[in-house]
């Protein structure tokens, strides 16, 4: 082999390092591009809630845990009873619409 030829095999892989930089370079690039972007908007999502976090920490709140089995258990017992009153309205809104009385229906229709 002559000696010009590893000067074209050394000099190919030393392109082809380079290049194989160039392009995780590039990718690197644009992936922290991407990712200052996107901190961006987690900035304005933070600054958003912050900014609503004033209203709720106007609110008393006190954990479970602090307060006293009988305040959580009557708090526990509204919230199951809330929970009820909307089942109880899907289900009375469920059979309205499942239960039609055909005949009113069929008069309605013929304009009766």
């Amino acid at each position: 082999m002559p000696w010009w030829s590893w000067i074209l095999i050394w000099g190919g892989l030393v392109l082809a390092l380079l290049g194989m930089y160039a392009y995780l370079g590039v990718r690197l690039f644009r992936k922290a591009t991407a990712a200052l972007r996107e901190l961006a908007l987690l900035a304005e999502k933070t600054q958003l809630l912050s900014a609503r976090s004033a209203d709720v920490a106007g609110r008393d709140f006190t954990p479970a845990v602090l307060r006293d089995y009988p305040d959580v258990v009557d708090d526990y017992r509204r919230v199951l009873d809330v929970r009820e009153a909307r089942r109880e309205n899907r289900i009375a809104r469920g059979r309205l619409l499942t239960s039609a009385d055909y005949r009113l229906a069929a008069a309605q229709i013929k304009g009766v």
